[in-house]
């Protein structure tokens, strides 16, 4: 009578620490985080060989400051940094976006308690067609670290220029205005 009484206790022992377990390691990853991390084109929509302003913003909400603060962001296929790729930033790390390059990356950034930071490059369409670009994982020593940044720039196909649909010259016109006035003739003679 006395092991039976023990076994329900023990099991339900188990079933709190294995609770317990289950829910310790989410605990952690799924801390609320300090980080807010997102990304956006200037614009939706931009026009084969255009360009559009791609900016990254970084905020800290925690009372402790991070330093070694990183991210790479590689783009699609048909999405290049601009010439010139009008760099500007004020994460305290080093930022590479090389005119004509596929990719952006921050190295050794920095922020301090309960601040934000942004960047912002310009970017070329080159290839038509909708441009779904994420970046990697922010990473810094302040855990955890946020997923990447998301955001979606549709490349317009290119439309026939005005040079390139075919006109009459101005003879053609007027063979054109004179073959329209004598089937007029005719027509108003077979009238009569």
């Amino acid at each position: 009578m006395e092991n039976s009484m023990k076994y329900p206790r023990w099991t339900a022992a188990l079933a709190f620490s294995a609770c317990a377990l289950l829910a310790a390691p989410s605990a952690q990853a799924g801390a609320p985080s300090s980080w807010v991390f997102t990304k956006a084109f200037g614009v939706a929509n931009i026009p084969l060989n255009g360009s559009t302003s791609l900016t990254f913003n970084i905020a800290n909400n925690s009372a402790s400051p991070a330093s070694n603060i990183a991210f790479s962001d590689a783009f699609p296929a048909g999405l290049v940094v601009a010439t010139p790729n009008g760099l500007s930033g004020n994460c305290n790390g080093t930022v590479t976006a090389t005119a004509g390059a596929g990719s952006v990356s921050l190295t050794g950034g920095s922020l301090a308690s309960n601040s934000s930071c942004s960047i912002a490059v310009n970017v070329t369409g080159t290839t038509p067609g909708v441009k779904n670009n994420i970046t990697s994982v922010l990473t810094s020593d302040l855990l955890p670290n946020p997923a990447g940044a998301m955001a979606t720039l549709t490349v317009l196909p290119a439309l026939a220029s005005a040079a390139s649909i075919p006109t009459l010259s101005e003879w053609g016109l007027i063979l054109l205005v004179l073959a329209m006035a004598a089937s007029a003739l005719n027509a108003v003679r077979r009238k009569r």
